[in-house]
């Protein structure tokens, strides 16, 4: 989803002065899957005609390399009509799993666009929130790693989504509830899927309210960790 990754790096600033930075950022994310998904249909169109003109090509060496065996030709003639099939052969090969791995693209990007259109319906249909003490863009730092970045944060009742930006070019989108002053998000990353859980709470240190907790990884990969500290400070509205 590189086009998705991109949207989400220009858009915060773009959007700045929007009342409602992330019901934007889904409609941009919204807008480029469709169109990634548009040019995932043209390359199947066009693998499918590739594929068709290779099978052609090997049916057709597979029946000269049967028809010269029957003719009784020299060993060195057979041996290059046997290399030119092996060639054909994966080619069709190379051709089937594109056109596979394609189709799970699409399958998977229509899921994702039925989704976000799902979430923009509801943040749309939804009563906007009036001054509650978690809408809004949050700065965070997270240990170990020291990654920083901000969460754009939006409560609907008991239900927050919304969208994150992290240092080392990590982006995606937030889901989770905020209840009694405790936070619980899911982290579902643009490039890597459903990475990790953050819990917290929402407190007060030093009159400034902060949501402070820990986070876990869902999605665990070698030599990074799998579970660490977060902070967040809300960014003042200019």
């Amino acid at each position: 989803m590189v086009f998705v990754v991109a949207a989400l790096a220009f858009a915060p600033a773009a959007l700045a002065d929007d009342s409602d930075p992330v019901l934007e950022v889904f409609r941009i994310q919204a807008d480029v899957e469709k169109r990634l998904l548009t040019a995932d249909l043209a390359s199947l169109d066009r693998i499918q005609a590739q594929m068709r003109t290779a099978a052609d090509r090997l049916m057709r060496l597979g029946d000269d390399l049967l028809r010269a065996q029957r003719d009784g030709e020299d060993v060195g003639s057979l041996n290059a009509r046997s290399s030119d099939l092996r060639h054909a052969e994966s080619e069709v090969e190379d051709l089937i799993a594109a056109a596979q791995q394609l189709r799970t693209s699409i399958v998977a990007r229509r899921g994702y666009l039925e989704q976000v259109q799902i979430e923009i319906e509801r943040m749309q249909e939804a009563t906007p929130a009036v001054n509650d003490e978690l809408t809004g863009r949050w700065n965070v730092a997270i240990e170990p790693g020291g990654l920083k970045g901000n969460f754009d944060l939006r409560l609907d009742g008991t239900i927050v989504t919304g969208v994150y930006q992290l240092s080392g070019g990590w982006k995606g989108s937030l889901r989770g509830t905020f209840i009694d002053n405790s936070v619980h998000l899911e982290r579902i990353d643009t490039q890597q899927g459903f990475v990790a859980t953050y819990d917290g709470r929402l407190v007060v240190r030093g009159g400034e309210k902060r949501l402070e907790g820990s986070w876990q990884a869902t999605n665990l990969a070698a030599g990074l960790p799998g579970a660490g500290t977060w902070v967040g400070r809300r960014e003042s509205k200019q």
